[in-house]
């Protein structure tokens, strides 16, 4: 005897083969944004670089994997794309120079082991920490994302009853779909985070937002915003 979730809806494959062509489309007009990016010129910008890329190479693993069914996996991808994302922010507006210092420097306990040169503050420091620099309606949605999300993301990333669940079950075309539109979003804000960094504006950013504002989470039109 079948199951109910045998067939999947026709409406949640159109969903995710739309998502999904704009995702490819949006991420072709945002490399043109990354490769507008000129080299670190200091350490702080060596850290905020460097978390950026792990946001980029997550946000596109996703929608590598989605294209193969790959779920587990691109939900797995959820979380650390998300910090990264905070540790973006953080070491852009937040991270002193002393932290960033001795990120960056090699020292014996890291060299010797799998040990860290230096552990920053865990998420929910980040998100307060955050909120004094960054406008509410950037703060906000960061920490509802959290809320809503962090015992599934915990679960996926260390193997837990969520992840092992969705492996026996047919690829999940609608959940599927929400994976990237988060996945689009982090990027999108990461985007505009890196490239304020570095002393660049990004006017194109809300254009892009509108034009794909069916690949993205709601979103403020602006982005972040510069208050210095």
């Amino acid at each position: 005897m079948g199951h109910g979730w045998d067939k999947p809806k026709p409406a949640a494959i159109e969903r995710l083969e739309r998502i999904s062509h704009g995702t490819r489309l949006l991420r072709q007009s945002l490399d043109d944004l990354w490769d507008e990016l000129p080299d670190p010129s200091s350490r702080r910008l060596v850290a905020v670089r460097g978390f950026a890329n792990i946001v980029w190479q997550h946000a596109a693993a996703q929608w590598v994997l989605i294209q193969s069914e790959l779920d587990v996996s691109a939900t797995a991808l959820v979380r650390p794309t998300y910090e990264a994302l905070l540790r973006t922010m953080w070491t852009f507006r937040g991270a002193d120079d002393s932290w960033i210092d001795g990120f960056l420097s090699p020292n014996s306990e890291a060299l010797n082991s799998d040990a860290e040169t230096r552990k920053g503050p865990d998420v929910t420091a980040m998100l307060h920490t955050l909120a004094k620099h960054h406008p509410a309606d950037i703060c906000e949605p960061l920490v509802a994302l959290r809320d809503a999300t962090w015992r599934a993301m915990h679960s996926y990333v260390h193997g837990g009853i969520r992840a092992v669940a969705q492996s026996s079950m047919p690829f999940p075309h609608h959940e599927a779909g929400s994976v990237l539109i988060n996945a689009n979003g982090m990027l999108i804000l990461t985007t505009n985070v890196v490239r304020m960094a570095h002393g660049l504006s990004s006017p194109t950013l809300p254009l892009l937002q509108q034009q794909y504002a069916d690949c993205l989470p709601n979103a403020p039109a602006g982005g972040i915003q510069d208050r210095r």
